[in-house]
């Protein structure tokens, strides 16, 4: 596999309760160089719940879908949320239906792609990371929805 095989992906999440929303900003950065924003909300009363990890998980499952269907072999995920990987690797117990949704739809995409988790400090000035945060909080002034 070549670098020109793999998509790296920054995520994050927001919440703000006083609107009831949650919220994702996810940076794609191809192997051209050439960046894609994602951002967005959401208002499910159980997702709710787990306040800003929502956004993050949702995320993460838009990078590994943009790999696929764009045909990449490999996504690097780059997070400052310690679930995201540890759900997935099985260090964490995913303790409530969320979780274990999110943990299983990443474990069965591990079949047709090679996901690498790098955990990120948050607030610390990494540029993409700070991309991602920032989208998050735009993603909460967006109508709640997923994008196709």
């Amino acid at each position: 596999m070549t670098d020109n095989d793999k998509l790296i992906a920054y995520v994050d999440g927001s919440f703000n309760p006083e609107i009831g929303r949650y919220a994702y900003g996810c940076v794609l950065i191809k192997p051209t160089g050439e960046i894609e924003e994602l951002c967005g909300s959401g208002n499910d009363p159980e997702a709710l719940k787990q306040r800003n990890v929502s956004g993050e998980m949702i995320a993460s499952m838009l990078a590994v879908r943009h790999a696929l269907k764009n045909g990449y072999k490999a996504v690097d995920i780059y997070y400052d949320y310690s679930g995201i990987e540890c759900w997935v690797t099985g260090a964490w117990k995913a303790k409530n239906d969320l979780t274990q949704k999110y943990r299983d739809w990443m474990n069965d995409k591990e079949n047709r792609l090679t996901i690498s988790f790098f955990k990120v400090a948050a607030h610390t000035n990494d540029k993409y990371n700070e991309m991602a945060d920032k989208l998050a909080k735009r993603g909460l002034t967006k109508e709640p929805g997923l994008p196709d």
